[in-house]
């Protein structure tokens, strides 16, 4: 029997590898147009919960065309600031689709974090208005961070950021940082309703909420609203939305639909952003129309970025060689 080996990447391997947000954005419309073509598999997440509010989910996914197939293992805990560790932690493993063979193991945090915000990119270039100037972001953490990158990415029109935070160490490294990387007019708010209302994109990016805090009559006209962490939102939001979109509805359906979900019943759909991306539905068709997107994460948009960073990795000579089965 031959010898099998995998490669391991930690996360400063990956982030070295150097992927940016437009190359990222790129790769996470690729694997919406496969989406959108019925070209995939990407079952709904089976997890645990080992605490009220925390999740640990297995996210397993393949894209037959593009020769990507794997799973990333990945939890969330809001709380973990409290022991100095990030939220979101995970690792992504990549097989060879022909063999099955284990053929990377890499940190699946910043991919996540990567990804997840290049999917909210891609939603705003096909949804929001060309000529949206202010964004509005609630929850300025990691998420907030790279939903600014994302969006500005897009929407080149961009010119204020309205933020709302209630931990001011966070908030005070997003204006940081926003200052480094964007010339932008910063404006830090009193409350979400304030960071919500007139903002052309609304961003809500805080840990996870039971609460429904966010109001529908705070989103004018032509907005597109993005809830990156899904909760959050009353009822109303969704059903008044002129659209619907979510990334995987069999997948949303499972989580937060249902007959006792979180957003039970569900309105109609009114489309996957996949079938948007490949011309099946049209996106945004007028300036006023108020539209909400729940991307509840897939896995592919995982396992094909996981394979370029691996594609990256062996190119630039990163990472480590681990032995599996001598």
């Amino acid at each position: 029997m031959n010898a099998v080996e995998f490669l391991y990447l930690s996360q400063k391997d990956v982030v070295d590898v150097g992927l940016t947000m437009q190359e990222a954005i790129a790769i996470v419309e690729e694997v919406l147009t496969e989406h959108g073509l019925q070209a995939f598999e990407n079952p709904p997440k089976p997890g645990i919960h080992t605490l009220k509010g925390a999740f640990i989910h297995a996210m397993p996914g393949f894209l037959p065309r593009k020769n990507a197939a794997g799973m990333k293992w990945v939890s969330g805990y809001s709380d973990n600031y409290q022991y100095g560790l990030p939220s979101i932690m995970g690792l992504i493993v990549l097989n060879d689709p022909k063999t099955g063979q284990p053929i990377a193991v890499m940190d699946g945090g910043y991919i996540t974090a990567l990804r997840t915000a290049a999917a909210s990119g891609v939603s705003a270039k096909f949804l929001a208005a060309r000529e949206a100037e202010v964004l509005g972001i609630v929850g300025t953490g990691v998420q907030g961070r790279y939903h600014l990158s994302s969006l500005k990415e897009v929407l080149p029109c961009i010119s204020a950021v309205r933020i709302f935070d209630t931990n001011k160490s966070v908030r005070d490294g997003f204006i940081a940082f926003a200052k480094e990387q964007h010339a932008l007019d910063i404006i830090t708010c009193a409350s979400a309703r304030e960071t919500i209302e007139g903002a052309d994109v609304i961003v809500t990016a805080t840990g996870h909420l039971e609460e429904r805090v966010y109001k529908a009559d705070w989103v004018k006209g032509g907005a597109l609203v993005l809830p990156v962490h899904t909760r959050g939102w009353e009822q109303a939001m969704l059903t008044q939305a002129d659209k619907f979109v979510v990334d995987d509805f069999q997948q949303f359906n499972k989580a937060l639909g249902g007959s006792d979900g979180y957003y039970s019943p569900l309105p109609e759909l009114y489309a996957e952003l996949g079938e948007i991306v490949v011309g099946k539905k049209p996106g945004r068709e007028n300036s006023t129309e108020r539209i909400i997107n729940l991307n509840f994460g897939m896995a592919i948009h995982d396992v094909l970025m996981a394979s370029k960073v691996l594609e990256r990795a062996k190119a630039k000579g990163i990472g480590m060689l681990l032995p599996l089965l001598e």
